[in-house]
């Protein structure tokens, strides 16, 4: 339930603890008049137009008001799927509190609820819902496509946070700005057939993938032939909407002017993904424990994305300590290659 402190025992993410202290007493931002502003600069004959990417609306957060609850305690994975409970593999996490409409929907992101595999639409995810807000949103299942839904939104969330409490100031995005007006950064978890996932610059969009798991001998708890869904993993989440915001950041870093460019897009998101892990004080404590304190002998939190990595053949997408990590730098070298030697240094 939403509540004015957050429900007790969830993990509450010190950059989601300083945003939800932000409020004015109306939760209401100005827009820009875009007609009378173009009037005056052409009264003073300026000969010059100012590109829509710097005039661009920035969207900006719910802004809280004196009576507004402080979070929104929402259930996540923590790693993926193949994860035991045990293993703290479920944790249910503080996000800053906005109202949300059924997607959901909220000032910075919407949500798709939209198969374009299956040509279908799911029933949208109701936060607001009072069933939804007693039990701190949808239970953690990946045959229930609201969970899907909450668990794209409760992690771009977080993230987002992290970025807006470390620059001190909100963030914009990066994406073409689209005629419509609509500044939010839609996250499709149904984008395509493909145990992958990508970020869109010209539709402004997370795409999410999911695919069937190959046949043969598995390792994780996954059977063939059993749906993975890369919305499902909290790396793969916090990996590509790190892209967007980096993308909104220094906007020309989409650009392969070197090799070094999306390798440095591919480190910085793998490393924002492996520090958004740590804030999961379930999965922390198990691996604490697991290893006697021991971090750098814990797959728990170096490795990337198991589940996804298996789909396509690997034992994770990557891991920050594995022994190929420390090959010497190639410029060469693809770029999540590339990547992986900053995120191991």
């Amino acid at each position: 339930m939403a509540t004015g402190q957050g429900e007790p025992g969830a993990s509450t993410p010190q950059s989601a603890a300083a945003q939800a202290q932000s409020r004015d007493g109306s939760g209401v931002h100005e827009n820009v008049d875009a007609a009378n502003e173009s009037r005056v600069w052409a009264a003073l004959n300026v000969r010059y137009r100012i590109a829509a990417s710097v005039t661009r609306k920035v969207p900006k957060p719910f802004t809280r008001r004196s009576d507004d609850p402080l979070y929104r305690p929402l259930s996540v994975l923590t790693t993926d799927p193949t994860a035991s409970r045990l293993e703290g593999s479920i944790a249910r996490i503080n996000v800053p509190y906005e109202p949300l409409q059924p997607g959901p929907e909220g000032q910075l992101f919407k949500v798709d609820n939209y198969d374009y595999c299956q040509n279908r639409a799911y029933k949208k995810a109701d936060l607001d819902e009072t069933t939804a807000l007693l039990k701190g949103g949808y239970d953690p299942s990946p045959s229930d496509p609201r969970f899907h839904q909450q668990m794209v939104y409760a992690v771009c969330s977080s993230v987002y946070a992290s970025f807006r409490n470390a620059l001190g100031r909100h963030v914009s995005w990066g994406f073409t700005p689209r005629s419509n007006g609509d500044e939010r950064l839609c996250l499709r978890p149904f984008a395509f057939g493909d145990a992958n996932a990508h970020y869109d610059k010209q539709a402004g969009t997370l795409c999410f993938g999911y695919a069937p798991m190959p046949d043969g001998p598995s390792a994780i708890r996954t059977l063939p032939g059993e749906s993975v869904f890369s919305c499902l993993s909290h790396d793969v989440v916090a990996h590509e909407v790190t892209h967007a915001l980096l993308d909104g950041l220094r906007s020309h870093f989409s650009f392969p002017s070197g090799s070094d460019v999306p390798g440095f897009h591919e480190g910085f998101s793998d490393l924002v993904a492996i520090f958004q892990r740590l804030s999961c004080k379930e999965l922390v404590n198990v691996a604490i424990r697991k290893t006697r304190g021991m971090l750098d002998k814990t797959e728990m939190l170096t490795e990337l994305a198991r589940q996804l990595g298996h789909a396509i053949g690997k034992r994770s997408m990557r891991d920050a300590l594995a022994e190929d990590s420390k090959t010497v730098y190639d410029p060469d070298a693809e770029a999540h290659e590339i990547g992986s030697i900053l995120v191991a240094a």
